[in-house]
């Protein structure tokens, strides 16, 4: 697996537990309360092989999720997908088993980043590192440095 750095350091102390409120949220039933653009992403462990929950930004294109890991090939939940790809995801009340697959083609990742920037500039850049005004070409430039994920739905 190619390591691409964070973008952003990792979250700690009250921040850490600031970042984890929408698990929270969304074991309670208000899930609707964080925004329309966050997730639950369930993980297979790769050491525990227990579940492993994280809240994450998502976007969506016809039936499939793209993700960003802010801490690139070292964030932990994109450490557990590699290692096994069936995932579950939660949209508000909406549970859905898929297959996560980290994306390689520059041209695929560029497509993701615009995604994110179309929907917010300042998100895409305090969070993925996009800087505000990137061209498509600066986009195709950026997209081996990060980490990008899509959920498909499994197929039974």
């Amino acid at each position: 697996m190619e390591d691409i750095p964070p973008v952003r350091p990792r979250a700690t102390g009250l921040m850490r537990v600031l970042v984890r409120t929408p698990v929270l949220l969304y074991r309670l039933g208000l899930g609707g309360l964080i925004g329309k653009h966050t997730l639950l992403l369930t993980t297979t462990g790769r050491r525990t092989g227990l579940p492993r929950v994280v809240p994450l930004d998502y976007q969506q294109e016809g039936d499939t999720l793209y993700l960003i890991a802010e801490q690139g090939t070292r964030s932990p939940w994109y450490r557990n997908l590699v290692a096994n790809p069936e995932v579950e995801v939660q949209v508000g009340s909406r549970k859905a088993r898929g297959v996560a697959t980290p994306l390689t083609d520059p041209q695929e990742k560029a497509h993701v980043l615009k995604l994110f920037v179309r929907r917010s500039t300042s998100m895409a850049e305090r969070y993925y590192g996009i800087p505000r005004g990137t061209s498509d070409e600066e986009l195709l430039q950026l997209a081996p440095q990060r980490a990008v994920v899509a959920v498909r739905p499994l197929v039974s």
